[in-house]
């Protein structure tokens, strides 16, 4: 019952550590994911999760920059000279990203990073047997033996995996509890991370082992977003149909708790939904799984911040921008006009310029005494949104819920 928090919120608080030796060392990665990080550069300086031998910088699976794909990415931008730095002192080659690289790397970041668990353990104790949990699943020597055990399920320590096998069994799930007549239970609130960080406490695989930790890669994630069917109900941008609720930029904000209670809760209904269609639940493994996570996530819906055109308008003179851009040719001639720039319609495309052109950036304003701005998640989205609607008559304001 943990699978609808652990779907919005990859990573947890018991990741199997691997080996800092490479992908090949340890199964806690896949080859794949392994060459969408290293192929970019990344694993030059950084490890992910302890994985790789990269020792210039930190490990990108235990940051603490936060998890919005535009803290993970100002996060890049601030210490954009620091890096540099650690890139000339060690000889290696800045690597240049498209922005669908770009968009991977930052999305397969979050995937890794373990996100603060604010459940309330004890509390999630009592919620596990008033809930009717314990009625199905073994707990500390409860009775329940219709579904796994929480030993079993603590094994999955990476909670996407988790998130895959209770989403698997979720019909399974709903026919076991009306067929013992229990009624399935909702949550609100902060109870279901209460009844996670339950879980996550008291069960204890005999075993001693650990399923490996999985990592998503954006770009794979949006191909499964189709094939798997989540496109027949739900749309990210304009991938998808709309009939059910939208992700991404434009999508209602809600917390990660209040997301995942409202899954859960429309669970039965969703079900029959897809019943008087015909159209069975999709299968998914712990990598489609993380894939698919990904991709949300590089589609800007866990942001917590949202862009404001008008006030990225403002930053953009605030910040400095136009001592060496201009817009509509008013301002700096040092650097290119942002109206007339190819990869300024799109916020990726914005991210990714700044990151392949930091060196010009960095060399110009060290000849004319300037300092690169450091900018927060906020203004980063602000002055990229705004920049996007230069020309197309876009509005600048923040995007409304559909």
């Amino acid at each position: 019952m943990a699978f609808v928090l652990l779907l919005i919120v990859p990573g947890g608080s018991a990741w199997a550590q691997a080996p800092a030796s490479g992908p090949a060392a340890s199964a806690s990665v896949t080859p794949a994911n392994w060459d969408e990080f290293a192929k970019d550069g990344c694993a030059t300086c950084h490890r992910l999760q302890g994985i790789g031998d990269g020792a210039g910088g930190p490990d990108l699976g235990r940051l603490r920059s936060g998890t919005g794909f535009f803290e993970i990415a100002v996060a890049m931008w601030n210490h954009l000279p620091r890096m540099r730095l650690k890139a000339r002192e060690q000889g290696a080659e800045w690597p240049v990203l498209t922005p669908q690289e770009l968009s991977n790397v930052i999305a397969l970041v979050f995937t890794a990073q373990r996100p603060n668990n604010h459940g309330d353990a004890v509390v999630g104790e009592r919620l596990f047997v008033s809930k009717g949990c314990e009625q199905c699943h073994q707990a500390r020597g409860s009775n329940g033996r219709a579904g796994p055990p929480l030993e079993e399920l603590k094994r999955s320590s990476s909670p996407v995996l988790l998130a895959a096998i209770m989403w698997n069994h979720a019909a399974r799930m709903a026919d076991a509890t009306g067929a013992a007549g229990l009624e399935g239970a909702t949550f609100s609130g902060t109870e279901l991370p209460d009844i996670v960080a339950y879980i996550l406490a008291a069960g204890r695989d005999p075993r001693g082992e650990a399923a490996p930790t999985v990592f998503g890669v954006a770009e794979r994630g949006t191909q499964l977003f189709g094939e798997k069917g989540c496109a027949r109900c739900h749309n990210v941008g304009a991938n998808g149909s709309g009939r059910g609720p939208s992700f991404g930029p434009r999508a209602s904000r809600a917390t990660v708790t209040e997301v995942a209670g409202r899954l859960w809760n429309h669970g039965p209904t969703l079900r029959a939904d897809l019943t008087t269609r015909g159209v069975p639940a999709p299968r998914l493994t712990g990598q489609e799984m993380a894939d698919i996570t990904a991709y949300l996530h590089a589609s800007f819906y866990f942001d917590r911040v949202q862009g404001d055109g008008r006030r990225g308008e403002r930053r953009v003179q605030d910040k400095g921008c136009l001592r060496c851009h201009s817009i509509y040719n008013k301002g700096g001639r040092l650097a290119p006009d942002f109206a007339t720039s190819n990869v300024i319609s799109s916020q990726v495309g914005q991210l990714s310029a700044m990151w392949n052109h930091g060196r010009q950036m960095e060399n110009l304003a060290k000849r004319k005494a300037l300092v690169l701005p450091r900018l927060t998640a906020q203004e980063l989205s602000d002055i990229t949104l705004y920049l996007a609607g230069l020309g197309t008559g876009a509005p600048v304001g923040p995007p409304r819920p559909r």
